[in-house]
């Protein structure tokens, strides 16, 4: 992978209007666990489908029309229960995506279509982050599920050795790293934890969440931050240190640095501190693409830019509508602000104000 790929997407930071670079596209409701803390737990519920293949394709075609692609999450549910994930995944790589980024809980054992991701996009980075949230009898109690826990350790040292079994150009494109969510039940010991998980399963790298939106147990969303900010300076510790590392690919080091302005950040806006605002570019850079066609701008607004069902699955005339424009104004107007990580990195990555910050970032490391 060569660094000289990533200079197309630099100008987008001066340049507002143009394609999405970032899309997250929930490939299915349906999930094999009930998390308490789930935001899409009634899509969940009802097992709710996710597009066809022929309509990934669609969609991927005209993405690829309007721009490239820097970045795709593949949501749920659970996306390793599709059987033709690898098929929604070529769908994007043979057009030039860079990254593809799939969370999973860690309980579906088939994973066939990890290596055939690999094969099929030569060009592609993939991580595979697994999802923890806290000790064993925390995070069997918040995903309902005994035993959780200790399958989701296993399938992260499954996930390492079939990496190992890899041939060298198809082991150095996958990451295998893991995320946490804080929430209330578990704030006052997911950073003691995430030490442990660092240093028995290596994991290439560390996502961090922060529960959010409209949780089935919505008493998990009340987070005390100070313990958030625990979490956060726990994992630079850990990457100080060099016990956690970062996923391998061009520009990772300017990409952990984003991530630290990124929490920094997010939690200024999880107290209510407007006083650094930084422009949103949800709907703009980024759009979240839901089970049912619907385009919206982040996971959180609730709000559509258009339905892909009534365009065939073209994007580019949703991007491009007049109620998208009018959404995306709606949005710089009222200085809109969450705490969706994936909105709020791009932010720290895509807004100029953000940069002395990130730039000192990058010189000075964890």
């Amino acid at each position: 992978m060569n660094a000289l790929r990533y200079a197309s997407f630099a100008a987008r930071g001066f340049v507002r209007r143009g394609a999405p670079l970032h899309l997250t596209l929930f490939v299915t409701g349906r999930c094999n666990l009930r998390c308490r803390h789930c935001f899409h737990w009634k899509e969940v519920a009802q097992g709710v489908e996710g597009p066809s293949a022929a309509e990934v394709e669609r969609l991927a075609e005209s993405a690829a029309r309007m721009g490239p692609l820097l970045w795709v999450s593949f949501g749920g549910g659970e996306p390793f229960l599709r059987r033709d994930l690898a098929d929604l995944a070529h769908s994007f790589g043979r057009r030039g995506l860079r990254h593809l980024a799939i969370p999973t809980n860690g309980l579906v054992e088939e994973r066939e279509s990890v290596e055939r991701i690999l094969r099929e996009n030569p060009e592609l980075f993939l991580s595979v982050a697994v999802s923890f949230d806290g000790p064993p009898e925390i995070h069997d109690a918040i995903r309902q599920v005994p035993g959780g826990h200790q399958r989701s350790r296993q399938s992260v040292r499954d996930l390492k050795s079939q990496r190992e079994r890899l041939a060298p150009e198809l082991r150095r494109r996958l990451g295998v790293g893991i995320l946490v969510t804080l929430t209330r039940e578990n704030e006052d010991t997911l950073a003691a934890h995430l030490e442990e998980l660092v240093d028995e399963l290596r994991p290439d790298n560390a996502t961090l969440n922060l529960a959010r939106g409209t949780a089935l147990d919505e008493t998990l969303l009340r987070v005390n931050l100070d313990r958030y900010r625990e979490l956060v300076a726990t994992k630079a510790r850990l990457q100080r240190e060099k016990r956690l590392p970062y996923f391998d690919f061009p520009l990772a080091r300017l990409a952990a640095a984003r991530d630290r302005v990124m929490y920094e950040h997010l939690e200024r806006v999880a107290r209510g501190d407007r006083r650094a605002h930084l422009p949103c570019t949800a709907g703009t850079l980024s759009a979240v693409i839901f089970e049912s066609g619907a385009v919206h701008p982040c996971e959180i607004l609730g709000r559509e830019l258009g339905n892909l069902r009534e365009h065939d699955w073209d994007l580019e005339r949703v991007w491009t509508s007049s109620g998208a424009d009018a959404l995306r104004a709606e949005i710089e107007r009222t200085k809109c602000a969450c705490t969706w990580e994936c909105a709020q990195a791009d932010n720290v990555l895509f807004r100029k104000r953000a940069w002395p910050r990130l730039a000192r970032a990058v010189v000075s490391g964890p």
